[in-house]
């Protein structure tokens, strides 16, 4: 197949598309910081690097987990693991004041985000990158046509790169809802409860949620919660969700 053939755009077009409607899976939960980290973002910049954080993600998903098996021994379950672990790392670090303080460059600072549309911050897009970065490490998508398509590629060499690239566009799919989804519930809530949510009180209510979407991966409890949702979902959501 050759590069920028009419056949691998088009799998790259239903790559994007199978990410958009992951959002209709259960799994799609452990994404939800990325709401909450959209919310607090004020420019385009930050939502440029949310959408590459998690495209990296799974690239890197793909690509390391191979790599550290055959190199080093390590498991997946080992791996994520350690995602878990800088997961509560860093909900930790946004729960203390001090530690905002100290590290801007990974936190956004004590920027009111609020009062200054449209305007991106150093930190702030820096956070949302590793927000977007460890999150979608942690986040195990179902597996529908076009992420099986990219395993088997993945698994010929000559093709490899070609599957990399067909993760990272499902990656910037997934993001886009949840960044959607975020501007518009800054438009509405940046009135109403604006004054709440700046400073510190964003950042611990991001923090916490980090802190439970970690916790649920490491006690593997995510896969009961996955199950229990997707016994409620209706069979249109279930069917749509893995229709690429």
């Amino acid at each position: 197949m050759d590069p920028g053939s009419p056949a691998m755009t088009l799998d790259l077009i239903f790559c994007l598309l199978a990410g958009v409607l992951s959002c209709l899976t259960p799994e799609a939960l452990l994404l939800f910081p990325l709401l909450l980290g959209a919310i607090g973002a004020s420019g385009s910049a930050s939502a440029i690097m949310t959408a590459a954080g998690l495209g990296l993600a799974l690239v890197a998903n793909g690509a390391m987990a191979e790599w550290l098996g055959t190199s080093l021994g390590f498991e997946a379950m080992s791996l994520r693991w350690l995602v878990c672990a800088l997961l509560i790392l860093q909900g930790i670090v946004l729960m203390r004041r001090s530690l905002v303080e100290r590290l801007p460059l990974l936190t956004g600072g004590l920027e009111r985000v609020f009062d200054t549309a449209g305007i991106d911050y150093p930190g702030g897009v820096l956070r949302q990158f590793l927000l977007a970065l460890l999150v979608g490490a942690n986040w195990m998508p179902r597996l529908g046509p076009m992420l099986g398509k990219a395993s088997l590629m993945a698994a010929d060499a000559r093709n490899f790169r070609f599957a990399l690239l067909m993760l990272f566009v499902f990656g910037v799919g997934a993001a886009l809802p949840w960044l959607v989804s975020g501007r518009v519930a800054r438009l509405l809530v940046r009135p109403i409860a604006g004054g709440l949510l700046r400073g510190m009180a964003g950042k611990r209510l991001l923090g916490l949620t980090l802190v439970c979407v970690a916790f649920l991966g490491l006690t593997g409890n995510d896969v009961l919660l996955v199950h229990w949702i997707d016994t409620m979902s209706p069979d249109w959501a279930r069917k749509l969700a893995v229709t690429f």
